[in-house]
C-alpha cells in the first residue's frame, strides 16, 4: 500500500508541474478541461476525490499510530539495555513508519493543493475569457461614441 501512496505522491508531483507551466494559458486549459471525457468524470470528481481523501487520511493516521507506537518502544527499549540488533529492528521499523507518515502526509496535502489549482485555473480562465469579452465591449461602445461624435460635429456645423 506504501508503494501506491508514493506513486500515487510522485504523480501528484507530476501533474502539478504540468498545471503550473508557464506557457500553458488558462485558457488553453480550460480547453482541455472541457473535451467531453473531463465532463463525463467530472460526474464523478467530487466522490472520486472525497474517497481518496479518506483514504489518505486513514493513512496518515495509521503512520501516526506508527510513529508514536516504535517511539515509545524506542525509548524502552534502550532504557533497557538490549542488544544491538533489536535496537536496529526497532530504528528501522521507526524509520520505515516515519516515512510512511510523510508520504501519506505529503500526498493529502498535494491532493488539497491539486484540487484548488485545478479550480483556480478553471476561474481564471472564465475570468480571462470574461475580460476579453468586455473588452471587445468596450472598444465597440469607444468606436461608436466616436461616430456618433462625429456625426454630432457635422451636424451641428
Amino acid at each position: 500500500q506504501w508503494t501506491a501512496v508514493a506513486a500515487f505522491l510522485y504523480g501528484e508531483i507530476g501533474v502539478i508541474l504540468v498545471l503550473c507551466l508557464p506557457f500553458i494559458s488558462p485558457l488553453r486549459w480550460q480547453k482541455i478541461f472541457m473535451i467531453p471525457l473531463w465532463s463525463k468524470m467530472a460526474v464523478f470528481w467530487n466522490k472520486m476525490f472525497l474517497t481518496i481523501i479518506v483514504l489518505l487520511i486513514v493513512l496518515f493516521l495509521d503512520a501516526v499510530r506508527e510513529v508514536r507506537k516504535y517511539s515509545s518502544v524506542h525509548i524502552n527499549e534502550k532504557a533497557a539495555n538490549v542488544n544491538s540488533s533489536a535496537f536496529d529492528h526497532i530504528q528501522m521499523k521507526l524509520f520505515r513508519s516515519q516515512r510512511n507518515l510523510y508520504l501519506s502526509g505529503f500526498s493529502l496535502f498535494l491532493w488539497l493543493v491539486l484540487r484548488r489549482t485545478v479550480t483556480l485555473l478553471t476561474q481564471l480562465a472564465k475570468e480571462m475569457a470574461s475580460h476579453a469579452a468586455l473588452e471587445t465591449q468596450v472598444n465597440d461602445a469607444t468606436e461608436a461614441a466616436k461616430k456618433y461624435m462625429a456625426e454630432n460635429e457635422r451636424l451641428q456645423e
